[in-house]
């Protein structure tokens, strides 16, 4: 391959593309302090050629691989060369199956943990100064990163300032419950899009103190702020991974680059628009605020373009992952009607009325939801694994990974593995609690669908709060059932369900 190295620079580390020797498998050992160690073009993977790299196994009619279905060539890999596999789409990549190397990896961990991820939507807010002052929380690394993420993290990672939030949720909630009684849903509908509508109304509930009104007749205009806000959402998430694989965006604007480009000004757009109605308003802070923003606006070391990034992706982050992780916890849910007995149980002693408010102590005495939850995301993770750019080197298995090398721990699979887990397909959420029969004990590292460490997702809290809340409204008024075929996925950077969510409400007479 041509020696491309360090050619292309993100936010001040430099990123190395493939070289000869990643696909020509020279120097087979290298020399370092604990003796000789296997080189990493010793990995076994897919057969690399000059220029393509393995980029030819994505490419329609001649490549096994499908850019949206990682989790099948992910299991192709394994099936082909085993715990440990290497590519080179472009970049020095390696696959890792095993939840002891998952755990060697996040190990090496630089105090600044850097991924190569969102690198177009990096591209796109350095462009546009005036309006960012990074890339965002998603795509920044280093120091700045380490800015943004330390100063963010104190109202969303807090147990009490999470828990401030199960009011205002709650009954954002209830009104979707009653919407859904209202409406008569049918299981001939697919339910994600309602779910889409829902994650906005509580992210701008409590994230920004605003109310969408996303169910109301003129806002389910296709036109309408609520719907395109969902499309400018899902516009932003979908393309980045083919972006990032991507070479020509740099040279012009791609259709797929310009979409993202559109998605995140009409995002810009909508956080910009809140965000002036709060200054303006609210020239000091407001002490009876307790939204997201609200919380921002009062940092000293933030200004507002520091401020408008993170709404932004806020927006981009909230709406379709928790409206996925929802779909396949209902999806799993509704297949297995003796769990959700056990849940209904658990919900009716909590809830005895069905009108009773829901608390931050409800919430954390629901440990039977919660696993639920947990093993949902056990099968059906926000993405497939999480990502890492090596920044030293170090030995793995024998083998010496390169500084600069793209990492991706493949937990989706591992955790659906017999040598990792007892009947790995198996909805079965008793194996998350302790003292039950059922109870495992899992390794640290195999299931990871919040990421790992400092980088790990900023909302994990809120986000697992949500989604059991709304399954606590959800089960407490309903008998669900799944009605529609085996749900697979479909990876767009997160994990959406492949097929339309149909499920049957039956309303509880209890």
């Amino acid at each position: 391959m041509l020696k491309l190295s360090k050619t292309f620079t993100n936010n001040g580390k430099c990123v190395r593309f493939v070289s000869n020797a990643a696909c020509s498998g020279e120097n087979k050992e290298v020399q370092n302090e604990k003796g000789h160690v296997k080189s990493f073009e010793e990995i076994p993977g897919p057969k690399c050629y000059p220029i393509v790299g393995t980029l030819y196994k994505y490419a329609p009619y001649i490549g096994d691989y499908n850019v949206e279905k990682l989790d099948r060539n992910s299991l192709m890999n394994w099936r082909r060369y085993g715990s440990l596999v290497r590519e080179a789409p472009g970049v020095r990549l390696l696959h890792v199956y095993d939840p002891e190397d998952i755990e060697v990896v996040f190990r090496q961990d630089h105090r600044f943990p850097a991924r190569r991820s969102h690198i177009a939507m990096l591209h796109y807010r350095l462009s546009k100064p005036h309006v960012y002052n990074t890339g965002g929380l998603l795509s920044t690394n280093g120091s700045e990163w380490w800015r943004l993420r330390s100063t963010f993290q104190k109202n969303f990672t807090s147990p009490q300032s999470v828990k401030n939030h199960v009011e205002r949720t709650d009954g954002v909630i209830t009104e979707f419950v009653q919407w859904i009684k209202e409406r008569n849903i049918s299981h001939n509908e697919d339910f994600l899009p309602y779910l889409n509508r829902l994650n906005l109304e509580v992210i701008g509930t409590v994230a920004f103190n605003e109310r969408f009104e996303s169910f109301s007749p003129q806002e389910q205009d296709s036109n309408s702020r609520s719907s395109k806000t969902i499309q400018a959402a899902f516009g932003s998430n979908s393309g980045i991974m083919r972006l990032d694989k991507g070479l020509l965006w740099r040279l012009f604007k791609t259709p797929l680059y310009k979409k993202l480009a559109d998605s995140q000004e009409y995002l810009e757009k909508v956080s910009k628009e809140i965000l002036m109605k709060r200054v303006t308003f609210f020239v000091h802070p407001d002490d009876n605020d307790n939204s997201l923003l609200g919380s921002f606006l009062k940092q000293p070391n933030l200004d507002l373009k520091d401020v408008l990034g993170m709404m932004v992706d806020i927006i981009m982050a909230a709406i379709d992952t928790t409206a996925y992780t929802t779909s396949f916890a209902l999806y799993h849910i509704g297949r297995n009607p003796e769990v959700q007995k056990k849940m209904y149980n658990e919900i009716l002693a909590l809830l005895p009325s069905k009108d009773a408010k829901i608390s931050s102590d409800i919430v954390s005495k629901a440990i039977y939801v919660r696993s639920c939850v947990k093993e949902s995301l056990r099968l059906n993770p926000v993405s497939i694994g999480v990502g890492r750019l090596t920044q030293k080197d170090f030995v793995l298995r024998g083998y010496l990974i390169p500084e600069g090398t793209v990492i991706v721990t493949q937990n989706m699979l591992a955790s659906r593995l017999p040598q990792y887990i007892k009947d790995p397909l198996k909805f079965k959420p008793e194996r998350w609690l302790r003292g039950s029969e059922g109870h495992e004990n899992i390794h640290p590292f195999l299931s990871l669908p919040f990421g790992f460490g400092p980088r790990s997702c900023i909302a994990r809290r809120l986000a697992e709060q949500n989604i059991c809340i709304i399954l606590i409204r959800l089960i407490r008024e309903f008998n669900i059932k799944w009605m529609g075929d085996e749900l697979g996925i479909r990876t767009l950077l997160i994990n959406k369900p492949d097929k339309p969510v149909s499920l049957s409400f039956t309303p509880r007479n209890e």
